[in-house]
């Protein structure tokens, strides 16, 4: 029962990722009903997006053609050393602790995801002003560290923080930003995997079947929800979001 729930979760979470993202929302607390403790489901949730991360990547490679090879690779050796910073911290982190913090980190993921579309079309509207004045690179590098560490350490919204730090810290349009952070986040997933791994904190045996199903949720999940909107999809998963993170506030008083 329990390993038909992560896969159902998993395939769900897959093909909310393709369509509008979100689906950390679904995996992780699936992980946690299943009984596996929290850092152990946050790091384990990484893995099963991992495959989906790296596909987008590629599909969007071409968005980085115009781009200074030698800016992107310095974002993605910040975004790996972020990462590295942000895993050794939830590594560090005892299960009391994280299970103290899950409520307070969803809700941050929600405010996120919940702001996304006017943080995204705010930071547009500065983009032209940030390429005619040229934005510090500090402000840039500074930013994608401290996204990163969040990333290593929880993730869920990092990726509408990335694309809005883009637009205003650097002359990248919407295109170029949406394929820099698929492939900073990318490494910033494995990376924290790999971290992950060695510490023994993944739970190979529900991990690798959601993977799969995860990997088969992006593919098919996406086409069984065509009909559905981005925008219908994003606000339903909204609700929801918002009433898990209730949910995980009121828990200790149930």
């Amino acid at each position: 029962m329990k390993l038909a729930l992560l896969l159902i979760a998993a395939l769900i979470g897959g093909g909310v990722n393709a369509l509008a993202g979100g689906g950390t929302f679904i995996v992780f607390p699936a992980l946690l009903f299943a009984g596996v403790s929290s850092v152990k489901a946050n790091a384990t949730a990484s893995l099963v997006f991992a495959p989906g991360s790296l596909v987008s990547a590629w599909v969007y490679r071409g968005t980085l053609k115009g781009q200074s090879p030698g800016r992107i690779a310095w974002l993605l050796v910040t975004s790996l050393g972020g990462s590295a910073a942000g895993s050794a911290l939830l590594l560090n982190t005892s299960n009391r602790t994280f299970s103290n913090l899950v409520p307070w980190l969803l809700l941050i993921a929600a405010l996120f995801f919940t702001i996304a579309p006017r943080l995204r079309a705010a930071a547009a509207r500065s983009a032209e002003s940030a390429r005619a004045s040229g934005a510090p690179a500090t402000l840039l590098f500074v930013g994608q560290f401290i996204i990163a560490i969040y990333g290593g350490y929880f993730g869920a919204g990092m990726g509408v923080l990335m694309i809005a730090l883009f637009l205003t810290a650097s002359d990248m349009g919407v295109q170029a930003s949406n394929g820099v952070r698929l492939l900073c986040g990318a490494g910033i997933n494995i990376l924290a995997i790999v971290l992950f791994a060695w510490r023994g904190a993944l739970d190979w045996k529900a991990g690798i079947p959601m993977l799969l199903a995860g990997v088969a949720g992006g593919y098919y999940g996406a086409r069984i929800v065509r009909g559905l909107n981005e925008e219908t999809a994003r606000k339903s998963i909204l609700v929801y979001a918002w009433v898990l993170t209730t949910c995980f506030f009121v828990r200790p008083s149930l």
